[in-house]
């Protein structure tokens, strides 16, 4: 019986995930824009959030994921050792009490900022993941901008007098000619 419970629990998880993350194919069809040329930042958004690096695969910035795991390997290996120290020095500081002892205001200190370093790598950890779900978001938002030769921005002198100027050409032409 507790079986079975748990098989249609699993199966209305999914039936829900299917339907919130738009998976089954159905009435949310968009007819004006072909699916090749719609990107949707939703998407990329959804995509980073259950996976972290997926969106910025979604946006073809495959340079990107590397980066945002390695950010996540950096600050999770600072929280671990952070974390581990803190454990060993808390443990110390209990046999201590236990034998009448106290610790130095120097041990305290150190205890401290181990539980400080420890904090940060969390909060570098939960940044990272913010950020990146925010960079697949924004990255799919322009994922269609063109850059090109056509928009640019230059600091050239135009004549020996003028020490700096500044040309912004938006559209085509060349600066140079």
């Amino acid at each position: 019986m507790r079986r079975n419970k748990n098989i249609y629990f699993r199966f209305k998880l999914v039936a829900i995930c299917l339907v919130f993350f738009r998976l089954v194919p159905g009435k949310c069809q968009i007819d004006s824009i072909s699916k090749e040329s719609f990107h949707s930042p939703h998407k990329a958004t959804v995509l980073s959030a259950v996976l972290p690096g997926a969106g910025q695969f979604y946006n073809h910035k495959y340079w990107k994921a590397p980066i945002i795991y390695a950010g996540f390997v950096g600050a999770g290996y600072g929280y671990y050792t952070n974390a581990v120290a803190l454990r060993e020095t808390n443990d110390r500081f209990r046999s201590m009490y236990a034998d009448g002892e106290t610790p130095s205001p120097q041990e305290i200190a150190d205890r401290d900022q181990l539980r400080v370093n420890r904090d940060i790598g969390g909060l570098f950890f939960v940044g990272i993941y913010v950020l990146q779900i925010i960079d697949a978001t924004v990255d799919a938002h322009f994922y269609k901008f063109d850059i090109n030769q056509s928009l640019s921005l230059s600091w050239l002198p135009k004549s020996p007098t003028e020490q700096v100027s500044l040309n912004i050409l938006i559209g085509k032409g060349n600066l140079h000619d």
